[in-house]
């Protein structure tokens, strides 16, 4: 008997081999667990060791001027700082100058200096765990060279219970504009090129930020604590997309994104802190747009807006809802590492159409799309993957027979064009003669793809979502979603 040309032993054998790996590799992540518990714990006792004599130093310094003062003995004054010679300038004539000696004193010694500044940040970090735990938190960062916005959003995060449409209730963090409610995924947030986008964020729980996922802007504004700050009070980011060209690969930030909250990241962002980002292409003349539409970037194909739509596969893993705010940051192991879904959502919907959001979860239960050739522009499907987990997407046929109904035509935020000739105009993939339309799509954590949907007529097709092990490929959960197209 024989599986895919191999003989059945041969393969039990296989698997076999594969499933002993497996296990040897699992034992070998859990020893280097330990050794990095070990380590840290003795790290941290390191920083006490060092921290206990700092302030043993302090303790003396202050008994000894305590009892010189109650002596009467003036404290040494520290060392005089020499007068340096003047030079003259090359461009004008000086008289000659003679350096007078100052009189000599006793040096003060110099302190010896502590890796963490009291009251003050470290600048070493003797681990990960070390510099993990030990991020800047200011309370009210100022916005430097702040201007004018054109666009301001202000957020604030919430905590509550959310449920499901399978039924389960989460405990849910996330974040809210004035008008969004309290729901998940937060509130789109959608500038155009060109704007000076503000975001207002006001935290709680604990220090927050928030990380523009792909966007770039500068250090302070991109909402990583590890190269800027987390933010206790409130803080405005100030940012600019850049505007796009026709016909050039190098200019243009419209597309789809998303923003996240930058603190303890992995659990945060299981937590549900992150929401849509989208940003409008500018309006060309030579490129201009139908009414109802809009264009996916500065020369590119245009789109009904009426149908646009978000998909963003999401799954949870019960047990870490059940954690703090910065679970893990102090070197305990609280299982991280081991993200084991048990519920499968494909959140998401028509963005003109989403519903009140207060203590509603947002989950596409079906997608209109125009039909090819019609007098309507083409469905815009938007997607991205907000969870740990590969996804792969197919569009079938009711029996599923798959068809070629998607056009992708850019990819995080990066339009798809012809650059085979280097400094020539480029157009899309389309306008140059290859359209690059598929049935099925396969993509990681934090992707973003944008599609244009063309079914070939009028009816009910399914759009196929998979959730996959990370490892295995192993299919953990499955949603077919209606497409109805017209």
């Amino acid at each position: 008997m024989s599986f895919l040309g191999l003989n059945h032993s041969v393969w039990a054998a296989e698997i076999k081999r594969r499933i002993d790996a497996q296990r040897r590799r699992r034992q070998a992540a859990l020893v280097a667990a330990q050794r990095r518990r070990e380590a840290a714990a003795a790290a941290k006792k390191r920083r006490e060791a060092t921290a206990a004599a700092a302030k043993k130093r302090r303790e003396a310094a202050a008994a000894a001027r305590r009892r010189r003062e109650a002596a009467g003995t003036p404290t040494p004054s520290p060392a005089p700082t020499p007068t340096p010679t003047p030079v003259a300038s090359p461009t004008a004539t000086a008289a000659p100058v003679v350096a007078v000696p100052m009189p000599s004193a006793e040096p003060a010694p110099s302190p010896t200096p502590a890796p963490i500044v009291e009251g003050g940040h470290p600048h070493e970090f003797e681990s990960q765990v070390d510099f993990s735990s030990n991020q800047l938190d200011l309370q009210n960062p100022v916005t430097e060279f702040f201007q004018t916005p054109d666009r301001l959003e202000v957020l604030s995060v919430f905590k509550r219970d959310l449920s499901f449409d399978d039924g389960a209730v989460f405990e849910m963090w996330s974040f809210e504009s004035a008008t969004s409610g309290r729901g998940f995924p937060g509130p789109l947030l959608r500038p155009t090129e060109g704007e000076i986008f503000h975001a207002q964020v006001t935290p709680s729980m604990g220090p927050h930020t928030v990380h523009w996922h792909g966007m770039e802007p500068d250090p302070r504004n991109d909402g990583v604590g590890h190269t800027s700050f987390e933010i206790g009070g409130t803080y405005t980011y100030q940012w600019q997309a850049e505007p796009g060209r026709p016909g050039d690969p190098n200019y243009g930030a419209a597309g789809t994104y998303f923003y996240h909250c930058h603190v303890n990241t992995t659990l945060h962002v299981q937590m549900g802190m992150l929401g849509p980002l989208v940003i409008d292409p500018v309006v060309h003349p030579d490129y201009p747009v139908s009414p109802g539409a809009r264009r996916v970037f500065v020369d590119g194909p245009e789109y009904d807006i009426d149908t646009e739509a978000l998909l963003m596969p999401y799954s949870v893993d019960p047990r870490w809802h059940t954690l703090s705010h910065a679970a893990g940051l102090s070197g305990e192991d609280v299982g991280l590492n081991r993200f084991e879904p048990t519920h499968f959502y494909p959140m998401g919907g028509e963005l003109a159409h989403r519903p009140d959001a207060e203590k509603k979860v947002w989950i596409m239960s079906s997608l209109r799309a125009n039909v090819a050739g019609g007098e309507r522009k083409p469905t815009l499907l938007r997607v991205l993957n907000g969870n740990y987990l590969p996804i792969y997407l197919e569009f079938t046929e009711e029996d599923g027979t798959t068809v070629d109904m998607a056009e992708v035509v850019s990819h995080d935020g990066r339009a798809f064009r012809d650059t085979s000739v280097p400094g020539q105009f480029s157009p899309t993939c389309a306008d140059a003669g290859y359209p690059l339309t598929t049935d099925c799509l396969a993509f990681g954590a934090a992707e973003r793809y944008d599609l244009l949907l063309r079914p070939p007529r009028a009816g009910k097709f399914l759009l196929r979502v998979e959730w996959r092990d990370w490892i295995t490929s192993e299919i953990l959960s499955t949603r077919s979603i209606p497409v109805i197209a017209s």
